[in-house]
């Protein structure tokens, strides 16, 4: 009988989505050189989004992109420095009546590194201890519906085109009762994979019985390197969604090119637009995450990334033709350097 490790390494080697990110992009990497060569310039991609650090692939603000959003469509954020009191974290958060559950996340993190769902003061007091970076406290939005959507649009164009829509089903068990959380949580390949850091969270319990039938939600942060299940749902654009992201779009100086996650109600609000809630605002560094669909092709995953590149490109030219300029060696390594450090 294969043992839980041999179980994860014939899972990761038979479905592509969980393999190591560099695997992934290598065969892109020869294709930015290329580019790189016709624009003259390695960073020719910060010019996609002018007024995001590096376009947006890395050092991004996520608190800057939120600020310019309109109040109705984003939760409640608390921007706090490395190394804050947390009496004052505390004033503030009554300041603004932002109560537990909260989102703690880095300001400038990826990935869903360092992203914790804070549920009292004391976990909070750990993770000011734990975090060396700037970072948000968000409310959390128990909305059932999470989806990313990708949004580009040139710069000479009025409207743009939503090529990706990715929904996200969170990972989650269903009771049988006689089975504890984790013979349950070993049976479901994408929990396995996961198993080790989850069955180690103060607020899971290996040893719980789940009631026949009973659904318990295991991870309500929605990253695909947290469980999180992603789904293509391309098939959903419509006209009402790119009116309302078209408009979302000019509130922020400068964006052509990213991804907006998002919370809703439920999917038909989702598609008339209604009760929507942007959690981040992504720059170049996001992906058409639709590609990671458990049923989702390798060599089809690359050809949707070389073409987001080639746009990337396409605008980064068109605002260079305007007049906006590319970053230099130094400003990149700044960067660089300061996302290293957070």
């Amino acid at each position: 009988m294969l043992q839980p490790g041999q179980k994860n390494f014939i899972t990761k080697l038979t479905h592509w989505e969980y393999w190591p990110t560099w695997i992934v992009y290598f065969p892109l990497f020869f294709y930015y050189l290329w580019l790189s060569l016709k624009a003259k310039s390695l960073f020719f991609f910060t010019t996609a989004n002018p007024e995001m650090e590096m376009g947006g692939l890395y050092n991004c603000s996520k608190y800057k992109q939120l600020q310019n959003l309109p109040q109705e469509l984003k939760p409640l954020t608390l921007y706090v420095k490395a190394g804050s009191a947390l009496a004052l974290i505390k004033a503030k958060l009554l300041a603004l009546e932002l109560d537990y559950p909260i989102i703690a996340k880095p300001d400038r993190g990826e990935r869903g590194k360092g992203v914790a769902l804070l549920k009292n003061t004391p976990q909070l007091e750990k993770y000011l201890q734990e975090c060396k970076s700037d970072f948000l406290l968000q409310e959390y939005i128990s909305s059932p519906f999470e989806a990313g959507l990708f949004y580009y649009r040139y710069p000479d164009k009025l409207s743009g085109e939503i090529p990706s829509i990715v929904l996200k089903t969170f990972l989650s068990v269903t009771g049988d009762g006689k089975s504890n959380l984790e013979e349950l949580v070993q049976r479901i390949p994408r929990a396995r994979l996961v198993a080790k850091n989850l069955l180690q969270r103060e607020d899971i319990d290996p040893q719980e019985i789940l009631p026949e039938g009973k659904v318990k939600l295991l991870e309500p942060i929605g990253n695909h390197n947290r469980g999180t299940e992603f789904s293509n749902g391309n098939q959903l654009a419509n006209q009402e969604l790119l009116y309302f992201f078209d408009a979302l779009s000019y509130h922020l100086p400068h964006f052509h090119y990213g991804r907006f996650d998002l919370k809703a109600p439920s999917l038909t609000d989702f598609l008339k637009g209604n009760g929507i809630k942007i959690l981040e605002v992504n720059g170049v560094n996001a992906e058409p995450a639709h590609i990671y669909d458990p049923n989702g092709r390798y060599l089809d995953a690359v050809k949707t990334l070389f073409r987001h590149w080639k746009i990337i490109f396409q605008i980064s030219e068109k605002n260079r033709q305007e007049g906006f300029s590319v970053a230099t060696f130094k400003t990149a390594l700044k960067n660089f350097r300061e996302w290293k450090r957070n």
